[in-house]
């Protein structure tokens, strides 16, 4: 009889060692560690990062592993669970296309809760955040882009199934108990687009459950409870439940899995915001870079775009945004600070402009259309045109086909490390120790403990 997917993955899973990556793979692991490090860091003053904190805190346990930001060590789900909402706090971690998720805020904070734990070494922590990127990727795209109409977060639903990947893999757990942990974790998944109606924290939570939820899933694995093994295609599995209208293609998790690394793919963030705003603010930004547009005398601001960007960024109440969520998938507001301010960075996620009478106008000056080219080019391309009329009727006009940090136009791993500094710099009352970090994620590979790393990153100790 044929493997399951579950299965199949599971087998992946177990055989597939740090020798047999690709170095392509190796060299991205390596860069998302350190990206999502400088978020893990950079959002400790966030509100919703200091209640993540607050909560883990009082959950507790065992003294497991960090909570970056705080004094005390628990359990590694609940450690786990903090960091995840921490480094998902500015919107700023990695984001892959076809799938609609960011594979990295389950995958990696459940996979530095175990190695702290468990003692493992830099290679182990890679090959479990490669796997886990896979399978979060790779069950994404299988949905074909089509999650969000039904309603369900990829970046929650998908990071669960990727996120206890990870986890079985550093447990060393076998094949048959990785897939039971794999269909426990099934019955775990969730995550609503909800969050999107009013600016909700509860964007940030679906990375910080599903990270909870997938090590206990492999714990419970591991003792021997059981879960099923055709999670993913069963009659009531996650294929169908999460899909729209039936629509998926099971392809994309079995064609080439083992041997080609699509998580590698995955775009970084140049902006703290949702990844669909990439396009339109490298349009702005390239007007105000090469144009130098006075924004006073802006009279309107015309973008074209994809549906599903416009969905999640230009509804209509996208232009009376009311807090920092709102700020962070907002168009209107993106655009006009971007005109504003010249740049879009952590420091324009400040509700004090949303009063700023030359937002408000340019707000109102904006309107956004579909594109029938960029409609038909999504979700493997996300492009978007940007025009500005000014008072005196001259118009500026921007093309981006693909946002800074796509693959297609990727960032270096030096910009990763001078993000990771941006951030943590803002943090650590000593230089010198975000210095150390750098230069030990820089050798990943070559680390004998990754409980090491947790101790350089975190600065609050009893």
């Amino acid at each position: 009889m044929s493997k399951t997917l579950a299965e199949q993955i599971s087998e992946v899973s177990v055989n597939t060692k740090f020798e047999d990556l690709p170095q392509y793979a190796v060299d991205k692991a390596k860069m998302l560690t350190l990206d999502v490090l400088a978020s893990m860091v950079g959002t400790r003053k966030v509100i919703s990062s200091e209640i993540a904190r607050s909560v883990a805190e009082e959950l507790g346990g065992p003294e497991e592993a960090t909570i970056v930001g705080s004094k005390k060590k628990v359990a590694a789900h609940n450690a786990a669970y903090a960091n995840a909402i921490q480094c998902y706090g500015l919107d700023f971690v990695d984001d892959h296309n076809e799938s609609n998720a960011h594979p990295s805020p389950v995958t990696f904070p459940v996979s530095f809760a175990l190695s702290e734990q468990l003692k493992r070494s830099g290679k182990e922590f890679i090959e479990a955040c490669c796997l886990g990127n896979e399978v979060v990727c790779r069950m994404g795209s299988a949905y074909l882009g089509e999650m969000y109409s039904q309603g369900f977060h990829p970046t929650s639903t998908c990071g669960t199934m990727g996120g206890v990947v990870s986890a079985a893999k550093l447990m060393k757990l076998d094949e048959l108990h990785t897939s039971y942990a794999q269909g426990i974790a099934g019955s775990a998944v969730a995550g609503l687009m909800a969050w999107n109606s009013q600016g909700s924290f509860t964007k940030r939570y679906q990375a910080g459950r599903p990270s909870m939820d997938c090590i206990v899933a492999a714990r419970m694995a591991e003792k021997g409870f059981n879960g099923p093994t055709d999670i993913f295609e069963s009659t009531d599995g996650l294929l169908h439940a999460y899909s729209y209208h039936d629509t998926y293609d099971t392809k994309w998790i079995t064609d080439g899995l083992g041997k080609e690394w699509i998580f590698a793919s995955s775009s970084i963030k140049v902006y703290p915001c949702c990844r669909y705003s990439g396009g339109h603010l490298d349009a702005c930004l390239e007007i105000v870079n090469k144009y130098h547009p006075d924004p006073a005398k802006i009279e309107k601001i015309h973008v074209r775009s994809s549906l599903q960007t416009m969905h999640l960024l230009a509804e209509p109440r996208k232009w009376d945004p009311k807090n920092i969520v709102d700020l962070q998938f907002s168009m209107p507001y993106q655009a006009s600070i971007a005109f504003l301010n010249g740049k879009f960075g952590v420091q324009e996620l400040d509700v004090k402009y949303i009063e700023h009478p030359l937002i408000k106008k340019m707000m109102a000056a904006t309107t956004v259309v579909k594109d029938d080219e960029f409609e038909r080019r999504y979700p493997e391309h996300y492009s978007s045109a940007v025009t500005i009329t000014m008072e005196d009727g001259t118009e500026y006009t921007a093309v981006v086909d693909d946002p800074k940090g796509d693959w297609r136009n990727p960032v270096t791993y030096e910009d990763v490390e001078n993000k990771f500094r941006s951030l943590a710099n803002t943090v650590y009352a000593d230089p010198e120790r975000t210095e150390k970090v750098i230069a030990f994620v820089r050798d990943l590979e070559k680390q004998p403990d990754m409980s090491v790393l947790m101790e350089l990153v975190n600065d609050e100790k009893e």
